[in-house]
């Protein structure tokens, strides 16, 4: 079986996903779960293995289109692409597994978040910054008044002047939160990486058992 944990606020989460030998393949589970500790250790180890591999190849497919949005208000000239979605696949990696299970973390802000979905408040300052600029894309506040032009507040918005054509435009929309919804397709679908884990640790043990 697989499941999903989130550590942190939901905007800024590790996400974790547990993958243990329990609760599918019963026929492949049983042998697994029979085997003798060490072993039954180094089966879900080299299924780790396979299992990430599934993760970050569905990732790697995906690439950046499958991120973007272009009904977005940031999308447009002057837009910078972030790079985020390159650490979607690199950021994987596989915690220490035990004899049951095997934990697969990956710290990229924003990743937990489009999985869960859900409400981001505004804590450490009285609102969010939320870009509506596609010159403010991947920056905070202070790093788009330092860099690119000074910000005022006005109607509920940072403002900014464009030195190019000297109109007065918004570079963030001031909000107490935000709530978003999953993000179609923001996991690979459990029973891809499932799959690979139990079939790579039942082929750990009959290798284990042929060596013996």
């Amino acid at each position: 079986s697989a499941r999903l944990s989130s550590e942190g606020s939901s905007a800024m989460s590790k996400l974790t996903v547990n993958v243990a030998i329990t609760g599918a393949q019963e026929a492949k589970l049983a042998a697994i779960k029979l085997s003798a500790p060490a072993q039954r250790r180094q089966a879900v180890t080299d299924g780790g293995i396979a299992a990430l591999n599934v993760i970050k190849g569905y990732y790697r497919a995906k690439g950046r289109p499958f991120w973007v949005n272009p009904a977005l208000p940031t999308h447009g000239p002057g837009r910078k692409v972030t790079q985020w979605w390159r650490s979607t696949e690199t950021g994987w990696s596989m915690q220490q597994p035990n004899s049951y299970t095997a934990s697969f973390v990956n710290g990229t802000v924003g990743l937990a978040h489009k999985v869960t979905g859900g409400t981001i408040r505004a804590k450490r300052k009285k609102f969010l910054t939320i870009p509506v600029d596609p010159k403010a894309h991947g920056l905070d506040a202070k790093t788009f008044a330092r860099t690119i032009a000074p910000l005022f507040q006005a109607k509920g918005m940072l403002m900014y002047v464009d030195e190019q054509t000297a109109d007065v435009k918004a570079a963030y929309a001031l909000k107490r939160s935000i709530t978003q919804r999953p993000w179609p397709g923001a996991l690979p679908p459990e029973s891809t990486y499932l799959d690979a884990f139990v079939n790579e640790a039942l082929d750990s043990l009959i290798q284990s058992f042929e060596g013996a």
